[in-house]
Parts: C-alpha cells; sequence; structure tokens
C-alpha cells in the first residue's frame, strides 16, 4: 500500500478520534454554559455527565458488533453524526429532561469511535506503520480534549445557541469525510472472508473470555480511573498540596497533558521498530510511577512540579501505541469491533466510576490520595501488561491472528 494513502488514513482517523475527544468536553463544557439559565445545581450537571458515560459504556460492545457486521466506516459516520447533532441539540434543551435525553443521544454517538476507528486502522494501515499510526491516533484524541474548553469563548462572543451549533460542525464536518474517505479505507471484515474456516470463528464466550482480553479489559478500566482523577481534580489538589495560584496549576495540568501527547509520538516510533511491546509498555507505566510518586510525597518544591509532571506525563504517552498493539495481537480475524469495542468499555466503566471517589476524597482533605492511586495503578498496570505476555503466550489460549 502506498504510504500516501497509509498517511490519509491515518490523519482522517486521528481526526475523527480527536472529534471524538472534543465532543466529550464540548458536552460538558455546553452543560457548564447552560446550567444557570436552567437553574441546575452542579450536582445535576455531575449526574447528567455520568448519563453520557453509562450510555457509551453500555452501547460500546454493542457498536462493535455492528462494526463487524455492518462494516467500521458506516458505523463511524453514523457516530460522528449523532454526537454533533446531540451537542447542536443543546441549543433547545431547556430542562433537566430535555438534557438527559440529549446526553443519552450523544452517548450513543461517543460509543462507536474505538471500535470502528481500530478496526479502520488495522485493516487500511500497513504493519510497519501501525505503532505510528495509533500514536497518531492517540495525539488526535489529546489535543481534541484541549479544544472542547474553548467553547466558553465562543459564548462570550456570541451566545448560547450560535455557540452550541457551532459546535457541532466538527463531528457533522468529519462525517462527511469519512463518508468520501471509502477509496482509502479497508474493510476490516475482508481477513476474516480470507482466513481459513478453521480460524474464522470464534464463539462469543470463549472470545470474551480469553484471559488477555479480560486483562486489557482490565487495563483500560483502571487506566481510565487515574486519568480522570488527575484531569478533574488535580488543579484544586495542587492547590491545597503546594499552595500554588490556580494559573499556576492549570499550567502543570497542560504541561502533564502536552507531555502525554509528546511520548505518544515517541512511543508510535517504538512500537513500529520492537516485537516486545509489553516491555515498552511496562517500562514507560513504572517510569510514570516513578515521576509521580515524588508528587503524592510531595517532596517536590513547585518549581520542579512542572518538569516532574511533564516526564510523568511523557512517560505514560510513550505506553499507549504499544498498549494498542497488544490488544490488536490478542484479536482474531475480522473481530476487531467486538475485541476493540469491549476493552475500550473499560475507558467509559473507569470514567463513570472514578468521579464520585475522588469527589470524596477530595471532600476529607486527602488530597495527595489522587496521586497515590495514581502511582499504584502505574504499578498495577504494569504488572496487567506482564500478565497479558504471560497467559497470551500460553499453548492452552485459543490461536489468534493479527488482520
Amino acid at each position: 500500500m502506498p504510504s500516501s494513502r497509509d498517511v490519509r488514513v491515518i490523519g482522517l482517523i486521528g481526526l475523527a478520534h480527536g472529534a471524538s475527544h472534543y465532543h466529550q468536553m464540548a458536552f460538558v463544557t455546553m452543560l457548564l454554559i447552560v446550567r444557570p439559565g436552567i437553574g441546575l445545581s452542579f450536582t445535576d450537571v455531575g449526574l447528567v455527565s455520568s448519563l453520557f458515560y453509562v450510555t457509551s459504556l453500555l452501547g460500546q460492545t454493542a457498536a462493535g458488533f455492528a462494526v463487524d457486521r455492518f462494516g467500521a466506516r458506516p458505523i463511524l459516520v453514523g457516530g460522528l453524526a449523532t454526537i454533533g447533532a446531540a451537542l447542536a441539540l443543546m441549543s433547545l434543551a431547556h430542562s433537566l429532561e430535555a438534557l438527559a435525553a440529549v446526553s443519552i443521544l450523544a452517548g450513543l454517538g461517543n460509543c462507536v469511535f474505538h471500535p470502528a476507528d481500530f478496526a479502520l486502522i488495522n485493516a487500511s494501515v500497513q504493519t510497519s506503520r501501525l505503532g505510528r499510526a495509533f500514536s497518531i491516533h492517540g495525539l488526535g484524541g489529546s489535543l481534541g480534549w484541549a479544544a472542547g474548553p474553548t467553547l466558553f469563548f465562543l459564548d462570550d462572543l456570541f451566545g448560547l445557541v450560535p455557540t452550541a451549533l457551532i459546535g457541532a460542525v466538527p463531528g457533522l464536518a468529519l462525517a462527511g469525510l469519512v463518508w468520501l474517505g471509502q477509496g482509502s479505507l479497508a474493510d476490516h471484515r475482508a481477513s476474516a472472508r480470507q482466513t481459513p474456516s478453521g480460524h474464522r470463528q470464534i464463539p462469543l464466550r470463549s472470545l470474551f473470555l480469553q484471559p488477555p482480553i479480560l486483562l486489557c479489559l482490565a487495563y483500560f478500566a483502571l487506566l481510565s480511573v487515574s486519568t480522570v482523577g488527575i484531569q478533574q481534580f488535580a488543579v484544586p489538589a495542587w492547590r491545597t498540596m503546594f499552595g500554588v495560584s490556580q494559573s499556576y496549576a492549570a499550567a502543570c495540568l497542560i504541561v502533564f497533558m502536552v507531555g502525554s501527547a509528546a511520548g505518544m509520538l515517541v512511543g508510535g516510533i517504538f512500537a513500529d521498530r520492537v516485537r516486545r511491546h509489553e516491555r515498552v509498555a511496562i517500562t514507560g507505566l513504572l517510569a510514570a510511577a516513578a515521576f509521580t510518586l515524588p508528587v503524592a510525597l510531595q517532596v517536590v518544591t513547585p518549581a520542579l512540579l512542572l518538569p516532574a509532571l511533564a516526564l510523568a506525563g511523557f512517560a505514560g504517552g510513550t505506553t499507549n501505541p504499544s498498549r494498542d498493539m497488544i490488544v490488536r495481537n490478542a484479536t482474531p480475524p475480522g473481530a476487531s469491533g467486538r475485541v476493540f469495542g469491549f476493552v475500550y468499555s473499560g475507558l467509559d466503566l473507569g470514567s463513570f466510576a472514578a468521579p464520585p471517589v475522588f469527589g470524596l476524597l477530595m471532600s476529607h482533605g486527602l488530597t495527595a490520595s489522587i496521586f497515590w492511586i495514581a502511582t499504584g495503578l502505574y504499578i498495577v498496570n504494569a504488572g496487567i501488561v506482564a500478565l497479558i505476555r504471560e497467559v497470551g503466550s500460553r499453548p492452552s489460549v485459543a490461536p489468534v491472528a493479527a488482520e
């Protein structure tokens, strides 16, 4: 396959993933924008936001089946259009019930991205470039998160209704681009049709109960717990722990996220050049734990907080492409949608479960616990990656082939 086609595919799917993360943050931003006019409490905002992730969690595995049944491209188009339309409908939602309905619609749109994205990448990009493809995919998501809060500025300039309509443009525009990208985006189901019949079908229960698949699910659930904890609660925690200003604490969070994005790019290069992806992932996770521990111990000065967080973010970011390669290598032919949908539902599970726990810890003044938990989860996930390698190499595990 020509490299120019790979570049088109990687760029298009990276933009689509960026749009999905953008709409996640844009939805929460719009909730905060409409909150005063409707008279919602912050508890109401939290409940509506949780409803989004519950819907996405419940729908993601089903979306994986739809990807394997109907193809990834039309499912991705539908998801982009749905989540874009949901943001536009925020302009018409004038009650808690209406916002809850929009949240469910947005969650349904959000649930398709991981199974559809990875099925398209696996089928459309040369194996030698998959690591870089996964790194650009992750980078797109990080940049999408960063773009979501820009709706605050649009609201100041234009007001609520124009902001919701303008904010819907990325999802709707990307839906059109993905639909027009038929010539570059391959159908991952074709590899299953070309596979010998003895390897074509794995019973559903056997597929999801394979130890590597279950361990990958646990990995992503724990990963999202630490990610949500830092994203949502680190700024007030650092203000209390280190006595820094809100602006400085926000800068620390930005540095952490930028470091993670840079790590993804470097990790993509490693993922294309090594065969033992678990070694890259384990090394990055343990390094992230080592750089996070001084923050939890509060032994760094405010001046050293920035470089420590940049290094922690970078180390964690390097693991993302290798992590995705590990999941890919555990996926049977033609089952990308189901496996990636099931495994990545762990992200929604952790994102739904973590905020109440961290909020309770914060309300009791246990601010450093966020970083103790993050440190511990980095180490636990390193152990999970080692287990994935161990159980995946046992003869008793059903043989799998990458697409």
